[in-house]
């Protein structure tokens, strides 16, 4: 199957709401060096079209309740560049659109403004993300740059669609001072919510950061590797820190009037969102959380 339920861990951690999740590509193309999905999923970084994904979710769809919450992408972008000629994540939200579904859009690609035309007539809402505005030459090499993704969170908002930043992942010493001015640069351009999480490495993430900052690498080495915890197959901050870096982005958006949310990080007392996804963003039709619930 193709269409999922999300969150395949089962993560204690994970305080999404129940949703499904579809990736129209295998893989990704901007090569970013935190990226934790190129440590499961083979050859990651090559990215390939899922075979007969349209036929597929045509028949897929019928399964589950109309007006599902449904998350394009989790693993992939939904936009690589080879989406101009393709447009198979277009003719996924057809679909999702003549269904009635819900979609929250997660993505860093400029090319999504192709199909504003489409979200505006959908129950949707998109989360762009942005990590930082300084490093990202070095940490996402073949990506849009955060200026392009600025403008498009921009454009959207203006069409009246609802947007959301994921600030994700900070690193400690590397884009931590950005944190404040990436989130006035988001309330700027229109954005609603807030979500952040902590890098956490995983043996091929780890490899990346350090070859290609071995000064930073070298600092924080200690803080995941003597400090830290490791759970499932990722490394994770000292729960202190981490908390630190949740309550500092927390006062920020409350600051700026931005609701905000953690992803995986322990800590939802610190949310001030309905959801930590952003899905609340997406005009209400009826309970889908109500509708998911039965497969879970």
């Amino acid at each position: 199957m193709y269409l999922r339920p999300f969150d395949p861990w089962k993560s204690k951690l994970c305080t999404c709401p129940p949703k499904y999740s579809i990736n129209p590509y295998t893989g990704c193309v901007h090569g970013c060096l935190y990226c934790y999905a190129s440590s499961y999923i083979k050859n990651f970084f090559h990215l390939r079209e899922k075979s007969n994904i349209i036929e597929c979710l045509k028949r897929e769809i019928k399964k589950i309740p109309p007006n599902s919450l449904i998350s394009l992408c989790n693993t992939s972008d939904p936009y690589p560049p080879v989406e101009i000629i393709k447009k198979t994540t277009r003719k996924c939200l057809e679909i999702l659109k003549e269904n009635n579904m819900k979609v929250l859009i997660i993505t860093k690609s400029d090319i999504l403004l192709r199909d504003i035309d489409l979200l505006k007539e959908m129950h949707s809402c998109v989360t762009v993300t942005i990590t930082t505005l300084k490093h990202y030459k070095k940490l996402e090499p073949n990506a849009p740059t955060p200026i392009q993704r600025l403008r498009v969170l921009d454009s959207l908002s203006k069409e009246g669609i609802s947007t959301g930043i994921r600030l994700d992942p900070i690193i400690p010493m590397l884009n931590e001072e950005e944190i404040e001015t990436i989130l006035m640069a988001a309330k700027e351009s229109g954005v609603k919510h807030v979500i952040a999480s902590t890098f956490k490495p995983r043996w091929d993430s780890w490899r990346r950061i350090s070859l290609a900052f071995p000064d930073i690498a070298l600092k924080i080495e200690k803080l995941y590797f003597k400090e830290g915890t490791k759970l499932a197959n990722a490394w994770y901050l000292p729960e202190n820190l981490r908390k630190e870096f949740m309550i500092r982005v927390s006062d920020i958006c409350r600051k700026l009037s931005l609701t905000f949310s953690s992803c995986r990080e322990g800590f939802p007392e610190f949310n001030s969102s309905p959801s930590c996804d952003g899905s609340h963003l997406i005009p209400d039709k009826s309970s889908s959380q109500e509708q998911v619930s039965i497969l879970f």
